[in-house]
């Protein structure tokens, strides 16, 4: 009785054609859970920020400071906030951890080098050492938000002058989310920030068009 072997194998057309439909179910995959990965990202950032806000009120709270309200022009400090810029030292007391700093989303920076700071959120008021100006009573506003706008080249204002307009200003910012949605190199100017805001301390999902239609609204321009 003989035999006769039989090599069972995969062809080379076959074997692209495994590989090309691997590839393919890996991006349907991956293009599906990127944004569910993205907002659980998210989900720790608004954590984050939030328990940094708790450290802003503490620090208020310790150091009197009051609420902002329309039309009471107040310097940071009477609203009770750090004289630093992040990592504040002030609030090292009132938190747990400096990694509540940290953005989960920070490799989505155009710049690398970002992401390995101490901290990845903006601080977005202005003290009397953050700003070169003629005039140190009348620091300019922090201009990320509204840069591309032109704003402050005509209409510089102070901190004090916006708190007075905008009582609910975000006193600390993350822009690193709005890289997901729109890549480096994108030119889009209606970012999405989350914030840290400026009357309760509470965190706000915002575009930047919204408070910049409120500023124009303010400044009758």
């Amino acid at each position: 009785m003989s035999y006769t072997l039989h090599r069972f194998g995969l062809t080379l057309i076959e074997l692209v054609l495994v590989t090309a439909i691997i590839a393919l179910l890996a991006g349907i995959i991956w293009s599906v859970l990127a944004p569910a990965r993205e907002r659980s990202r998210q989900a720790v950032c608004i954590s984050n920020l939030t328990q940094l806000g708790h450290a802003y009120r503490m620090y208020r709270d310790d150091w009197d400071g009051i609420e902002p309200s329309k039309g009471l022009a107040l310097e940071y400090w009477e609203i009770g906030l750090p004289p630093e810029r992040p990592p504040l030292k002030s609030l090292e007391p009132y938190l747990k951890s400096k990694e509540i700093w940290h953005c989960p989303s920070c490799f989505l920076l155009p710049d690398p080098h970002r992401c390995k700071a101490p901290n990845h959120y903006w601080a977005h008021y202005i003290t009397h050492r953050d700003f070169e100006n003629p005039d140190p009573y009348e620091p300019r506003v922090p201009y990320d938000m509204w840069f591309p706008f032109g704003i402050l080249n005509s209409s510089p204002i102070s901190f004090k002058r916006m708190i007075a307009l905008v009582p609910d200003w975000p006193i600390l910012l993350c822009d690193t989310h709005h890289y997901f949605y729109h890549p480096p190199g994108e030119i889009w100017y209606d970012r999405l920030y989350f914030g840290v805001i400026a009357s309760d301390y509470s965190v706000r999902r915002f575009r930047r068009s919204e408070y910049l239609l409120r500023l124009y609204q303010e400044l009758n321009l």
